[in-house]
């Protein structure tokens, strides 16, 4: 099965870690990777090291969830239940910078 995580997503997910060095994609890789490596660990224990406070997620099926308090809430409870033991890999990514710092992602897995 084919996911697409677009813009919608990653623009407030990686703007707060870009803040210091504009146009540094490989910290934005990092972060996808960081994320990649929570989703598949089902724990997503350092969140806080690849997310901002108001993350915003929307989930394959179009539900929009706000703040990382309720994203990592939401990414649990789906973890434990039909996603568990579901592991996935990146296939390609592509970053681009919609300004100085907001990095734009679009990854496919």
């Amino acid at each position: 099965m084919r996911i697409l995580i677009s813009a919608v997503t990653s623009v407030i997910f990686f703007a707060g870690l870009l803040a210091q060095r504009p146009n540094n994609e490989e910290e934005v890789r990092q972060a996808v990777q960081s994320f990649q490596a929570s989703f598949n660990g089902h724990a997503f224990e350092n969140a806080d090291e690849y997310t901002t406070d108001d993350w915003n997620h929307i989930n394959p099926f179009g539900g929009w969830t706000r703040g990382r308090d309720a994203v990592l809430k939401e990414l649990k409870e789906v973890h434990s239940t039909f996603l568990k033991g579901v592991s996935s890999t990146i296939e390609e990514f592509s970053v681009r910078f919609a300004s100085p710092d907001v990095a734009v992602v679009t990854v496919t897995i």
